[in-house]
């Protein structure tokens, strides 16, 4: 099974918005077409933030006694 790289996936959905907005903010009809798309990007972007995010590891605490 491959890996994913949540980094480089969190990186190029952010170049797609960036892509998306900067073309929807020079025509009016551009932007009603892409809005769905950008709702989509940024639901995404929020998703795979939340998994990039890697859990502090518990120390186990040893009972010398």
């Amino acid at each position: 099974m491959r890996q994913v790289d949540n980094d480089k996936l969190i990186e190029n959905i952010t170049e797609m918005i960036n892509v998306l907005e900067y073309d929807s903010s020079r025509s009016p009809g551009k932007a009603k077409i892409n809005s769905q798309t950008l709702i989509n990007l940024h639901n995404l972007l929020e998703i795979y933030t939340k998994n990039s995010k890697k859990p502090t590891p518990k120390k186990e605490v040893s009972s010398n006694g």
